[in-house]
């Protein structure tokens, strides 16, 4: 049998064409260019979303952790110069402490309280702490001496009395609240505390070492958060004391509470996450035009006759471009109360 063979094929000539290509300055180019941008423009918003949460967690971290380490260095007889930041931390690690620790509790002050012009003058990123009296502010800082607006010393003269007789020398006052009925708290930077208070609240004081107190409408209402991330209340707002009875042992610990003398509240947690009701509608108003700006809200403070000072963390991203705020006005700006 014979094997059948192939004839090899001549090469097919092809014919010459040409390619088509698309005009890049055509309207069809350019459409789908823009698509493509836009999109690509989404996937970095999305990136920076994360991005952004997640630096607001380490800070959150970081803050809490040099908070712990102050605590130690104080103990230790040293560290009382810069908060958050011991003698062993560099000088750069101490700027990035002190940072890390205005950013956890905000930088900047939207507020609707009397007095504003005096209180925004005396704002600061160095504000550690501010409570609201009847129609009053009180104000700690970082590493200078408390101010208050005019009407402190007469609305809140035993608070007051704790401030100016302690001599020169002793340590500065670190936390303090205020609430109606002459109820106060506050603790120094050697521990020592000093309160006006119920009897429940003053047992609740008693018990263990205390981290915040906030004082509701009424005398016998009042809300302990404790050291430990433990806490004790009496007479908070219904959704309030139901969404804390809520909480799991693994849920975000509770960083803050503040009580209102109208019922209103704030709440937030170690992840960031907050919630607030009881609010008047301009607050809410002010809340919800920050949100909008990507701002991030880290606190708020009640006081009477729908006072208020929100403390927040400007976005990221116009925190370069941001101009100075202009003399006496509140860092992030601010807002008048009603006439």
């Amino acid at each position: 049998r014979g094997a059948a063979m192939s004839q090899p094929q001549a090469p097919v000539a092809k014919k010459p064409g040409t390619v088509r290509r698309e005009d890049p300055s055509s309207p069809e180019a350019l459409k789908a260019r823009v698509q493509e941008l836009q999109a690509m423009l989404a996937k970095l918003d999305d990136h920076a979303k994360v991005l952004a949460r997640e630096r607001e967690r380490v800070t959150t971290e970081l803050a809490r952790l040099l908070g712990k380490l102050n605590l130690h260095a104080n103990a230790a007889g040293s560290g009382a110069g810069i908060p958050g930041a011991g003698p062993e931390l560099s000088k750069e690690q101490k700027k990035t402490a002190i940072q890390a620790q205005r950013e956890g509790r905000g930088k900047c002050a939207a507020m609707c309280i009397e007095d504003i012009e005096a209180v925004a003058k005396l704002w600061s990123s160095a504000v550690s702490c501010v409570a609201l009296g009847d129609s009053c502010a009180l104000l700690l800082y970082d590493n200078a001496e408390p101010a208050w607006s005019p009407k402190f010393p007469a609305q809140c003269p035993q608070l007051y009395e704790q401030l100016t007789a302690r001599p020169a020398d002793q340590p500065r006052p670190v936390y303090v609240a205020i609430g109606t009925e002459d109820r106060f708290y506050i603790r120094f930077a050697d521990g020592k505390q000093e309160w006006i208070a119920s009897e429940d609240c003053t047992a609740d004081i008693k018990a263990k070492p205390v981290s915040r107190v906030t004082f509701g409408r009424d005398w016998e209402d009042y809300f302990v958060i404790y050291k430990d991330g433990s806490c004790k209340f009496a007479g908070a707002p219904p959704k309030l004391a139901a969404k804390l009875q809520a909480l799991t042992p693994k849920s975000p610990a509770v960083s803050s509470v503040v009580l209102g003398p109208e019922g209103e509240w704030f709440v937030s947690f170690a992840d960031n996450a907050w919630e607030m009701g009881g609010c008047s509608d301009p607050l809410g108003d002010k809340i919800g035009e920050l949100i909008k700006t990507g701002a991030q809200v880290k606190l708020i403070t009640f006081g009477v006759n729908d006072a208020w000072i929100i403390r927040y963390n400007k976005p990221a991203s116009s925190k370069k471009a941001a101009a100075a705020p202009a003399p006496g006005a509140p860092e992030g700006g601010g807002s008048r109360p009603a006439q």
